[in-house]
């Protein structure tokens, strides 16, 4: 017994001073009044330590407690919104196998916005498959959950009751009681379960101080009152002031960190987006490798295309400028009968005023109409003023008579001819006017043995392109649309300078396909 003296002494010593090493520790962990607490440590997103001195990540509005010590009513848990998409579409197939078609649709409807539990009221996949397993459910059913829903997805009680058909009160119960035999550490609503009243504590302590020191002395009025009163105000000032800016500064804080990491994510997704349009860099050896013979099969096949693409259009145009013409002449065809009848019309309402012999026989055809008597076509006025109008044109040239508007039967029908001839030689043939003002302008082009149509001036340019626009639309020909567009320049310098040559180049080749367009047209003339 006293050689394990010693030994026992040593072993308490060792127990003490190990004791004495954990009180120093724990101490040194704990929150001093004047430290200053960084924020990737302390608020929301940082850590939170709760008075276990267990870690858990820092949100605001909320207090970490273990359950089956607070043992915290419904309405002091902390709530979420929940999406659930992946156990809505599993419940769609157990609900429609099992007819529950109204459960489901009103599940959905609560959760159409977001399901709205308690953080904390869950039980995990692991624990469910073991309840599952207790009560007699087939593999079958257990592989169902087990390959659907994650490992570490948590269904808290609303799902868990339409899911298998229980109340949401019994759900409930039963995750409390699981969670507080875990002794879960889980979220509480810190306004619901912090003390209430600090300014009446504040006071009610003022008061109490008072009753109990003015019995002792030199504790008289102002000190009473101006002292301790004073500072239990500007305390009371203090604390709430403090509540009010520590939370205006962790929201704000909470805001600047969610922003830095949004922009951080868009830039990182900038980044990849600009990587991909470089993913095929690799290949542009062998792309150049080649570029010369696809360069040039593809500029032939473009010219073949080019050749093809303007008979085409020129067939077109021609085309309808005939279908045109034809319609125009068939006009014609048709409207000389109603033309040769309202001529008629309009040469009997002109003679019959002045006439005085139209005039008896109108009167003379009139009683014998209301005597009973037949009338024959030479006793009425009209009709034989159309008979021998019409007889008039038999045998007539209308293109050798001299059209008059107030003449004979004839001479109307020769002069509405004439005019629709002029209106079909404006519309479709060039007229002698338009063949003298292109050889004027050619005149003034002229330069050698060809043309320089940059010697003229603006409004002579621009006339001789309207011109050439007109006249080959009246004979029926498709212009080609050659028009070469300018490449817009860049940010990088030396390929602007490339551009710049090409973009030359390009008005080079305009210009001399102008020179021989209208080289051409004018040399028709």
């Amino acid at each position: 017994m006293l050689a394990l003296a010693p030994a026992t002494r040593r072993a308490f010593s060792e127990v003490g001073r190990r004791q004495r090493l954990l009180v120093v520790a724990s101490s040194g962990s704990a929150r001093n009044f004047w430290n200053v607490s960084l924020p990737v440590l302390g608020g929301v997103g940082g850590a939170h330590i709760t008075k276990y001195h267990i870690v858990r990540p820092g949100k605001d509005n909320v207090e970490w407690d273990d359950f089956l010590i607070a043992l915290p009513e419904r309405e002091h848990l902390a709530s979420f919104s929940k999406e659930v998409p992946l156990f809505i579409r599993y419940l769609k197939v157990v609900t429609d196998k099992e007819g529950r078609q109204d459960a489901f649709s009103a599940f959905l409807e609560r959760a159409k916005s977001g399901l709205v539990v308690e953080s904390d009221v869950f039980i995990s996949t692991e624990e469910l498959l073991a309840l599952m397993w207790k009560n007699g459910y087939s593999d079958s059913e257990r592989n169902a959950i087990q390959f659907t829903f994650p490992g570490d997805y948590k269904f808290h009680y609303p799902e868990l009751s339409v899911l298998f058909d229980l109340t949401e009160e019994d759900t409930y119960k039963f995750c409390m009681r699981t969670r507080m035999e875990n002794s879960h550490i889980g979220e509480l609503d810190h306004s619901m379960v912090k003390r209430q009243g600090f300014i009446r504590d504040h006071w009610l302590t003022f008061g109490v101080g008072i009753v109990i020191f003015k019995y002792f002395p030199f504790f008289n009025y102002y000190f009473g009152v101006k002292v301790f009163g004073t500072s239990m105000w500007c305390y009371t000032m203090w604390t709430g002031l403090n509540r009010f800016i520590a939370r205006t500064c962790r929201r704000n804080e909470y805001m600047a960190a969610q922003k830095t990491a949004a922009d951080v994510m868009q830039g990182e997704d900038k980044i990849v987006s600009s990587m991909r349009r470089f993913a095929n860099d690799a290949k542009c050896v062998e792309h150049l490798g080649t570029f010369k013979e696809d360069t040039e099969s593809k500029i032939s096949t473009y010219r073949a295309a080019l050749a093809q693409k303007m008979q085409q259009d020129l067939s077109e145009r021609a085309l309808k400028q005939l279908q045109a013409i034809y319609t125009f002449e068939s006009g014609m065809g048709s409207a000389m009968q109603e033309l040769v009848v309202v001529e008629a019309a309009a040469s009997f309402k002109e003679k019959f005023p002045k006439e005085k012999a139209l005039q008896d026989k109108a009167f003379t055809s009139a009683v014998k109409s209301l005597s009973g008597a037949s009338i024959t076509a030479a006793d009425c006025p009209v009709a034989s003023h159309f008979e021998s109008a019409f007889k008039s044109l038999q045998g007539v040239d209308l293109a050798t008579i001299k059209g008059n508007a107030k003449g004979t039967l004839p001479e109307r029908v020769a002069f509405s001819q004439q005019a629709k001839e002029t209106e079909f030689k404006q519309t479709f043939m060039v007229t002698g006017a338009e063949a003298a003002e292109v050889k004027s302008l050619a005149s003034q082009a002229k330069s050698g043995e060809g043309y320089d149509f940059a010697k003229l001036s603006p409004e002579a340019s621009a006339r001789l392109e309207a011109l050439y626009t007109s006249i080959n639309a009246k004979v029926g020909y498709a212009m080609p649309d050659l028009v070469a567009k300018p490449i817009p320049k860049t940010s990088d310098s030396a390929a602007n300078t490339y551009i710049e040559q090409v973009n030359a180049k390009l008005v080079a080749a305009a210009s001399t396909l102008r020179q021989a367009r209208l080289t051409a047209f004018v040399s028709a003339f």
